[in-house]
């Protein structure tokens, strides 16, 4: 384009305070163009200050939080799509976008809709994968499943597609690629975790595991736990995020027959923009994450929880395996398990037993290294410069 950027057109089916790392993009963005028009689906009540050059518009009027957006027919999933397909092209054509930006599969179908019918060279495209779509799970006639199909039609016109692990490479066809691909992590924005961390002395190990809660996080293995003391401190189970009922029974359900209600603390959702103070009433963060599907076998640099915890210096317990040791095992603030009692009591002890020096080495590696500001400078910033 060999020009500035005036406008950014950015589409993101969930909504963009369900998915940080797209705000910590529209952030920075937003310091390198005039304007940025966001659309999405309202799936909460908005509690975020996006810049004054940013503007978010909905698809729908009614909100669906929590997986109510799951109940609605598909014939208002289609109208819904139908909308959102409408409102980007026609802020791309009538603001003359430089930037269409795409997060995930929907939103890349709908631009493959949308590149069909107006001038390709009108706009530069850019793809970004959050999760990797498995299509045996993904119902042939449901939206998602003919977005998946029509997802490798557009990588030979894509200008820039970024993802946030290189692992998941593999299941995308990079060969139509013109431009080689970018990994740009999931770390938090350093403006936004930008508060001094206190050090904590308690007499109790509070532990929080936060985003989307249920099995494969060795939650079953953490409540029996519960009941013991461990260097002299009694222990705290607490979750925030989004749960499915059944799950949460099962949770409950362990939670009185090893008599811990005192010692467990379901939160609910709560705002990602509070979630700095929020985490920093805890002492430990939970991403135990059992690798049983794409996207948690490649969290290394894909899961933002990690350094969430790490921005406000709380140790983090990881899965055992060699996709995390890979990324964090030469890190003081980092403790492995494989999830059996004696190497989840060890961890915990580990961290007890020199939490000061832990808590710290966090704060400074996410300050140093795990930033979201400067992962983007290295890798985008010379990009959008030589569009």
């Amino acid at each position: 384009m060999n020009k500035k950027i005036t406008h950014i057109t950015v589409a993101c089916y969930a909504h963009p305070e369900l998915y940080p790392p797209i705000l910590s993009a529209i952030s920075q963005l937003a310091q390198k163009t005039g304007r940025i028009d966001v659309y999405t689906r309202k799936m909460l009540i908005s509690k975020w200050s996006y810049p004054d050059n940013v503007y978010v518009g909905y698809i729908n009027k009614k909100i669906y939080e929590g997986f109510g957006i799951e109940q609605i027919s598909f014939f208002k999933k289609l109208i819904h799509f139908v909308t959102f397909v409408r409102q980007i092209k026609r802020s791309v054509v009538e603001n003359k976008s430089d930037l269409l930006i795409v997060h995930d599969v929907i939103p890349l179908f709908a631009a493959y809709l949308i590149c069909r019918s107006i001038k390709r060279q009108q706009v530069k495209l850019w793809y970004h994968n959050h999760d990797v779509i498995d299509r045996r799970k993904s119902g042939k006639f449901s939206l998602m499943g003919i977005a998946s199909h029509y997802e490798s039609k557009i990588f030979k016109v894509l200008d820039i597609f970024t993802l946030p692990a290189k692992e998941r490479l593999d299941h995308f066809p990079v060969n139509l690629l013109r431009n080689k691909p970018i990994i740009l992590p999931n770390f938090p924005l350093k403006s936004f975790y930008k508060f001094k961390t206190k050090q904590r002395t308690t007499s109790i190990i509070k532990m929080v595991f936060q985003g989307s809660i249920g099995s494969g996080h060795g939650l079953e293995v953490l409540i029996p736990l519960l009941s013991k003391t461990i260097c002299k401190k009694s222990l705290e189970l607490h979750l925030v995020g989004k749960i499915r009922p059944a799950y949460l029974k099962i949770i409950e359900t362990l939670i009185k027959e090893y008599k811990v209600e005192d010692h467990f603390f379901y939160h609910g959702m709560q705002p990602f923009a509070k979630l700095p103070k929020f985490l920093s009433q805890f002492h430990v963060g939970l991403a135990i994450h059992k690798p049983y599907n794409v996207t948690y076998a490649t969290g290394g640099t894909a899961s933002n929880k990690i350094y969430e915890y790490a921005a406000c210096g709380l140790p983090v317990i990881l899965f055992d395996n060699a996709h995390y040791r890979k990324y964090l095992q030469k890190h003081d603030w980092t403790f492995f398990t494989d999830l059996t009692t004696e190497s989840l009591i060890s961890v915990i002890e580990k961290i007890s037993e020199d939490y000061s020096k832990a808590s710290k080495a966090a704060s400074t590696d996410f300050e140093q290294i795990f930033n979201f500001e400067k992962v983007f400078n290295r890798a985008i910033s010379p990009i959008l410069e030589n569009l």
